[in-house]
């Protein structure tokens, strides 16, 4: 064989590998886009996604409150009156978050009725629909809220009102706070409080039960959209303090002036002692004017400090009393009026008015 057939054969036997490799790698695409095919027609269509799930998110509207009425403080009642002005702003009426509006701790309210009107929409909510639902409503009545005396008359209140709505949980509305139109009265403000540091919140309410609602899981929660709205009040003025504890104030004086009387009276500790133990009673009598008019308190308050701290002093004074007694029967009766008029008496005045000082101080720092 020369070598033009040798070339001739080798060319002929690799035009045949080719083309055995060309089969082969078609029939092996052609069984695994066969078995592809087979597979995809195995598993169920993937369903369509609804437009709320498209989106992903919930209705939302805007809410907001006017605090035109807080009056009727109730320190022992732990209670106070409020008027509310609340309105909703929604691009659809599918939702009407004031139709079914709760307020908590209240303890008892009226609603009017809610006036829902299609407006032009000329403000900055939903800017790019030209019309909004607009709703409106007025909530008034008495709501309780844990006053506390513990630094009267320096004491600080932040007032909450928590408005929940609940048109539908959390996954299908949320109401947003209309922070630019919220606020309150500025009449609010009077000679006796004084209002302001006003906020706005959003929030959520969450509940650990379906109320029954044969849709939901046994053992399901449910969560709604809600809004808090927040004041502080402060007093404007402490007269009231003052009408309070004059009166022990000036049982500490007497008692106090009880130091010059003379200790060489036969008379001395019926006369003395009793003058002070009209003032122990003047003192707890007081106390408890005070504690009725602030309501009781577990907690000792400013006032209730400084009653006791008084009572403590006119017990000082009656056992001072006894002693200078005591100094006049042994015959030192000249000691005994120096050490009452020199020493008891100013130690006496200038510790009650440090101490006391000390804790008002305390109180109007802590407020």
């Amino acid at each position: 064989m020369n070598g033009r057939q040798r070339r001739w054969w080798r060319w002929l036997l690799t035009s045949l590998l080719a083309l055995v490799t060309a089969a082969g790698l078609s029939a092996a695409t052609a069984a695994a886009t066969a078995a592809t095919t087979a597979a995809a027609l195995n598993q169920p269509a993937a369903l369509a996604p609804t437009p709320a799930a498209t989106s992903g998110q919930a209705a939302t509207c805007v809410m907001g409150v006017y605090v035109d009425e807080l009056r009727d403080f109730k320190f022992a009642e732990k209670s106070l009156y409020a008027n509310l002005h609340v309105w909703s702003v929604c691009p659809t009426n599918t939702y009407e978050p004031l139709s079914k509006l709760v307020v908590q701790d209240n303890n008892g309210l009226s609603f009017e009725p809610v006036q829902t009107r299609l407006e032009p929409n000329h403000s900055t909510s939903f800017s790019g629909l030209p019309q909004l639902y607009w709703s409106e409503t007025s909530i008034s009545g008495t709501f309780y809220y844990p006053w506390s005396a513990q630094n009267f008359p320096f004491d600080r209140h932040r007032i909450t009102f928590q408005l929940e709505t609940r048109v539908g949980t959390t996954q299908e509305f949320v109401i947003t706070p209309d922070f630019s139109n919220s606020g309150f009265n500025p009449k609010l403000s009077n000679d006796d409080w004084v209002v302001g540091d006003f906020q706005i919140r959003e929030g959520g309410a969450n509940y650990a039960s379906n109320f029954g609602n044969p849709s939901e899981a046994k053992d399901g929660s449910q969560s709604y959209s809600s809004i808090s709205v927040q004041l502080q009040i402060h007093r404007a003025r402490i007269a009231s303090f003052f009408k309070l504890c004059a009166g022990v104030y000036a049982a500490v004086v007497i008692s106090a002036v009880a130091f010059f009387m003379d200790p060489r009276e036969p008379d001395l500790a019926s006369g003395r002692t009793g003058l002070c133990v009209g003032c122990l009673f003047a003192a707890i009598v007081n106390m408890q004017q005070s504690e009725s008019t602030l309501g009781l308190s577990e907690t000792v308050t400013l006032t209730d400090s400084i009653h006791i701290l008084s009572i403590i002093y006119i017990l000082i004074s009656t056992v001072l009393a006894i002693w200078s007694y005591l100094n006049c029967e042994a015959g030192k009766e000249d000691q005994a009026r120096q050490q009452d008029r020199r020493v008891y008496f100013p130690v006496f005045l200038c510790s009650f008015l440090a101490m006391n000082g000390v804790i008002i101080a305390y109180a109007a720092l802590m407020g």
